[in-house]
């Protein structure tokens, strides 16, 4: 079958140089592009059509008591009084019903989005920060013990390192010439003394040489009690056995049977365990949330399940430049010795919050404190540091923060755009007229039948928890919510007490669609309709 193609009747022939007809659509195409480049560059109002100042803002229906009905486009590019396609992307827009600052939806309409609300209560929140670190030795529980004269090693007690010592144990015999004729000196003075008659003078003077011979045998290292045996002697010994200056394990070992020694020169570190330090890492953004005192939940791969409790004793002043943390110092009591220096530990800080979202931080109590141990604390003006042996001096009584309960904004309600944070509530009451009144005044409010909704930018803190406390001390994680911390209002409340709003903790997207189509303020037009950039709000 043969084809037939139509023809146009022309009224006359077509002229030289004319665009082939398979040209006219990419002429109209680029007719379009530089028309919608147009568009863009003029200024940002000419697409709308002037709107009464009480319309503004989505507060039309609102203010004049009526409905107020428009025409907008799907796409966001315009709003007009009148139908028919768009002006710039050409499609049909829609008839839309401004019912001022709230929205309606019918019952049918919060089923089909999938509405779902809740209350807005106050709650206890906290912030969980863990990090990893080791385990290290407790600085000011290790001392050296190091040969207070020259001499030789005749005899090793603690022969390897890790051994146990209590304070007083023996540790080496030390052969000394130093030690051998202090000792000789002693006992001589001794006898002397024993012998003395006559004059008080004399008297006095033998007890001169007796107490300066006992001095120097304990400038020389040795103890009351080894002084007071070697006194009673009638000849002094070859060795003296140097005793354990504390309790604690040989955690480091330099001497030998036979070695020489020099004065000063380091012969074991002993360092006591009973406490350690777990060093951590924590990130800049969380050091509002970490203080003195605060306490510390420690876990170990060595004992699953098992909690070591510990609190924060340190934290460093200066941040690591490259990694942006601080190392913060977690005391860890050992009195079992289940820790060992070198072992990794997992630090669960637990933050709980105060006042304004702040960090509820734990009490210092006594008014006088080690100004270098600041967690040394008493009331007494003549106390002294445990650790340093420092005087106290005085200082601040820190009350701390106290735990307070913070209206809670659950994480999936919020809406935020990295500049501005939006939720939307639920409103079952409504502000009746009446005649002007002091901002501190609850307002007249009326129930209403079906809800309303609303949009407004909130500040909020950094995002929390509320926590459930089990008996045994462990806590678990319930849901996570964001502190409020202001852009809601107060006082409106229904004739139950309870708060005239709730939450929208799901549909509030396409709740902020609607809005947007309405021209009333959205999450990414704050102004409502009133911007005319299709782009608005989408930050950069």
């Amino acid at each position: 079958m043969n084809e037939t193609k139509s023809t146009e009747p022309t009224g006359e022939p077509a002229k030289a140089g004319s665009p082939p007809r398979w040209l006219w659509p990419a002429v109209v195409g680029t007719g379009a592009l530089l028309g919608l480049v147009f568009a863009l560059a003029m200024p940002g109002d000419w697409l709308f059509v002037p709107r009464p100042a009480e319309q503004q803002a989505g507060t039309g229906g609102a203010a004049t008591g009526e409905p107020q009905e428009f025409y907008a486009c799907p796409m966001f590019c315009t709003r007009s009084d009148h139908g028919g396609p768009c002006p710039v992307c050409g499609m049909e827009m829609t008839k839309f019903v401004d019912t001022g600052a709230r929205m309606p939806l019918a019952p049918g309409q919060r089923a089909s989005i999938g509405l779902q609300t809740e209350p807005i209560q106050r709650r206890n929140l906290a912030v969980e920060i863990r990090t990893l670190g080791d385990f290290e030795p407790d600085e000011t529980r290790q001392k050296v013990v190091a040969a207070w004269v020259e001499g030789r090693i005749d005899r090793l007690y603690a022969d390897f390192t890790g051994v146990p010592v209590e304070k007083g144990w023996h540790l080496f015999d030390l052969y000394s010439p130093s030690l051998y004729a202090a000792q000789k000196e002693l006992i001589v003075a001794r006898e002397a003394y024993e012998r003395t008659g006559g004059t008080e003078g004399t008297k006095a003077e033998a007890l001169r040489l007796l107490k300066t011979a006992r001095e120097r045998l304990r400038l020389l290292g040795l103890s009351e009690e080894q002084v007071g045996y070697i006194e009673g002697l009638d000849e002094p010994n070859l060795t003296v056995t140097i005793p354990s200056p504390d309790s604690g394990v040989v955690t480091e070992k330099l001497a030998h049977v036979g070695m020489y020694v020099k004065q000063g020169q380091p012969v074991f570190r002993i360092t006591d365990l009973s406490m350690l330090w777990l060093i951590v890492e924590v990130h800049e953004r969380d050091l509002g949330l970490v203080a003195l005192g605060q306490s510390v939940n420690v876990e170990v791969n060595a004992y699953p399940g098992r909690i070591f409790q510990g609190r924060v004793g340190f934290i460093d002043p200066q941040l690591d430049m490259k990694t942006r943390t601080v190392r913060v110092r977690v005391e860890v009591p050992n009195a079992d010795d289940d820790l060992k220096p070198g072992m990794y530990g997992t630090a669960t800080i637990f933050a709980e919050l105060g006042r304004n979202g702040d960090l509820a931080r734990p009490e210092l109590t006594g008014d006088y404190a080690c100004p270098m141990h600041p967690l040394q604390r008493s009331s007494d003006p003549d106390a002294e540091c445990e650790i340093c042996g420092m005087r106290m001096v005085p200082y601040q009584h820190e009350h701390g923060v106290a735990v307070q309960k913070l209206w809670a904004i659950p994480r999936e309600a919020v809406l935020s755009t990295g500049k501005r944070t939006m939720i939307y509530v639920e409103w079952w009451v409504r502000e009746m007229e009446h005649a002007p009144h002091d901002a501190d005044v609850a307002p007249p409010l009326e129930m209403i039948h079906e809800p309303e909704y609303q949009g407004f930018e909130v500040q909020l803190g950094r995002l929390a928890a509320e926590y459930h406390i089990m008996p045994d001390g462990t806590r678990h994680k319930l849901r996570e919510y964001y502190p409020l911390l202001g852009g809601l209002p107060t006082g409106m409340t229904m004739p139950n007490g309870e708060v005239g709003f709730r939450i929208v903790t799901s549909g509030q997207f396409l709740i902020d669609s609607q809005m947007e189509l309405t021209g009333k303020p959205s999450l990414l037009r704050s102004e409502g309709g009133k911007s005319a950039n299709p782009h608005a709000g989408h930050g950069g």
